[in-house]
């Protein structure tokens, strides 16, 4: 899918008074990613490739940060189609300061779209096809973020994201935003075709991601919100007996099926936000009460 999205990137339009690069970070792969970038050439940006062998997205995209020369970063994921214009649109708004971030337009691929999709399914399949609101929420497949940002907030949490807890690299830079009342614009003119793999689909995957949506959100609670959780041991019980009780009213399917219903990758990340909440709780905190900056 790689060699794919950096093929679609050929049709991005490209401003003629600006300097661009693409810079791809294998993370720690063990397929053909190098051969694919480094063979890979297009005729208006540069394109560099960084290996960084320790998992963990954030981590890759700190990586990134540290080689760009930019001001105006912009992020997306390997499985992504660009519109032609979605550079430039992503782009100008930081360039002359409109904004400090940008979110844009993702569209999941037509053969992916299924009828029993819930709106839980769609947001955790980074579905966005409208954003919108005073703060309009950062997706890593489609966002912008000006240098001065991560100058003023730090880095992406290495202790976030995929390779990490699973989620939320990305959720918590824009909390902290918005904490910091930084403005964050949506970019309506313009969008990106999602194309994750099928197996996303089946009831294993999203089973897989309510546990790593549980423990994110332990990780943001404890250390960022400072919240707690009162009676974990019977709350997380409570939540067992529930999902059991309704799992006796319904078969579930295998787990190599598409499909999980709502309810259950619900009662599964309440359980594993409150496990993980009790690890985590246990922690020195990494932040000051919705701080900007992790501690050192």
């Amino acid at each position: 899918m790689l060699e794919k999205t950096i093929h679609a990137f050929r049709s991005v339009e490209v401003p003629a008074d600006w300097s661009v690069e693409m810079i791809v970070v294998d993370n720690g792969s063990t397929d053909h990613t190098a051969k694919v970038v480094k063979s890979a050439s297009h005729s208006t940006m540069e394109i560099h490739y960084i290996m960084e062998a320790q998992p963990g997205k954030s981590r890759a995209q700190n990586t990134a940060m540290l080689h760009a020369r930019g001001e105006a970063l912009l992020f997306t994921d390997d499985d992504v189609e660009p519109a032609n214009n979605w550079l430039e649109k992503m782009a100008r708004p930081l360039l002359e300061n409109c904004c400090k971030a940008v979110t844009g337009r993702i569209f999941l691929a037509d053969e992916l779209h299924r009828p029993w999709f819930k709106d839980i399914h769609k947001t955790w399949l980074a579905m966005a096809p409208e954003p919108s609101g005073p703060h309009p929420i950062l997706i890593g497949a489609s966002m912008g973020i000006h240098r001065s940002v991560f100058e003023l907030l730090g880095n992406f949490d290495e202790e976030l994201g995929p390779g990490a807890s699973g989620f939320g690299e990305e959720t918590l830079i824009w909390m902290q935003m918005k904490e910091a009342g930084l403005k964050i614009m949506s970019v309506l003119d313009t969008h990106v075709i999602h194309h994750p793999d099928a197996s996303r689909l089946l009831r294993a995957s999203w089973l897989d991601t309510a546990v790593r949506f549980g423990r994110t959100g332990a990780y943001v609670m404890h250390h960022w919100e400072h919240s707690t959780v009162r009676f974990p041991i019977f709350a997380s019980s409570l939540v067992r007996v529930k999902l059991f009780l309704r799992s006796l009213c319904r078969r579930r399917p295998a787990v190599d099926v598409e499909g999980c219903p709502a309810w259950e990758i619900s009662y599964i990340a309440q359980i594993a936000t409150i496990d993980q909440f009790l690890i985590e709780s246990a922690k020195d905190r990494n932040y000051e009460l919705r701080g900007f900056q992790k501690k050192k």
